[in-house]
C-alpha cells in the first residue's frame, strides 16, 4: 500500500508526506512490533450499534480467530469520534478475500484465520472516514513476516477491504497514503482509512483513526 514515491520507515512502513499525528503511528508500531502487544477484507453487514462476536483476545497475543472489534470500537469513542457503522467478517480461506500479489500468496501459502470489520467514522467537524482493518492468522512465524514484507509493499493488493463486498462504499478505493501494519507472532495485523466527506477533509481525522486503531 501507498504511493510510490512515498518515504518509508526502516521497518517498511509507508509514511504520508503530512506528518504530524502519523508519526505517532510509526513510532507505535515499532514498539508493538518488537514486544508481545498486538495490532495487524464473505462479509455479513450489521447496522450501528449491532452486537459482534464477544469474545476478546487473549492480553498480549491476540489471534484473528479471537478478536472482538468492541475494543477498536471503545478506543475510538475515547477519543470522542463517532463509529457508525459495523460491520465484520470471519473466514479462514484468505485467497478468496484478498487480492493482487497477496491472493497469489494466500495461494500458495494458506493463512489459517481471518477476521475483518469495517467502520464508518464520524467526528465533531462532521468528517468521515472509512476504516478496513484485517487480522491475518499464519501458521508460523516465518510465512507471517513474509505475508507482512509482501502486503506492505506498494502494488501488491492486500486482504479484501468489506467495503467491496457491502452495497454502501462499493465504490470507495483505499489510497494507502493511511496505512499501517503490525505483526505479533504469528498474527498480521493492518489497517487503512480513507476520507469520504467533502473533498479535502477528514485528512487529520484518517490519521488520528489510524493511530488508535493500530495502537490497541
Amino acid at each position: 500500500m501507498g504511493k510510490p514515491d512515498q518515504p518509508r520507515d526502516k521497518s517498511g512502513r509507508w509514511i504520508p508526506r503530512s506528518g504530524g499525528a502519523f508519526a505517532a503511528v510509526v513510532a507505535v508500531s515499532v514498539a508493538l512490533a518488537a514486544g508481545p502487544g498486538v495490532i495487524g477484507s464473505s462479509g455479513a453487514g450489521s447496522s450501528a450499534g449491532s452486537t459482534v462476536r464477544a469474545q476478546g483476545a487473549p492480553k498480549g497475543h491476540a489471534k484473528a480467530r479471537d478478536r472482538s472489534s468492541a475494543r477498536t470500537v471503545l478506543r475510538l469513542e475515547q477519543r470522542g469520534l463517532r463509529v457508525e457503522r459495523r460491520v465484520t467478517s470471519d473466514a479462514a480461506d484468505c485467497a478468496a478475500h484478498s487480492y493482487g500479489l497477496v491472493r497469489e500468496f494466500f495461494q500458495e501459502q494458506p493463512c489459517s484465520a481471518l477476521y475483518r470489520p469495517l467502520f464508518e467514522v464520524h467526528d465533531t467537524r462532521r468528517d468521515v472516514v472509512l476504516v478496513a482493518v484485517a487480522w491475518v492468522d499464519m501458521p508460523d512465524v516465518d510465512q507471517a513476516r513474509a505475508f507482512k514484507r509482501l502486503v506492505d509493499r506498494h502494488g501488491t493488493g492486500n486482504v479484501t477491504e468489506l467495503s467491496r463486498e457491502t452495497r454502501r462504499y462499493r465504490n470507495v478505493r483505499f489510497s494507502g497514503e493511511y496505512y499501517a501494519s503490525v505483526r505479533n507472532d504469528s498474527t498480521v495485523i493492518n489497517v487503512q482509512a480513507q476520507p469520504v466527506s467533502r473533498a479535502g477533509a477528514g485528512l487529520d481525522l484518517a490519521e488520528q483513526v489510524v493511530e488508535a486503531v493500530i495502537s490497541g
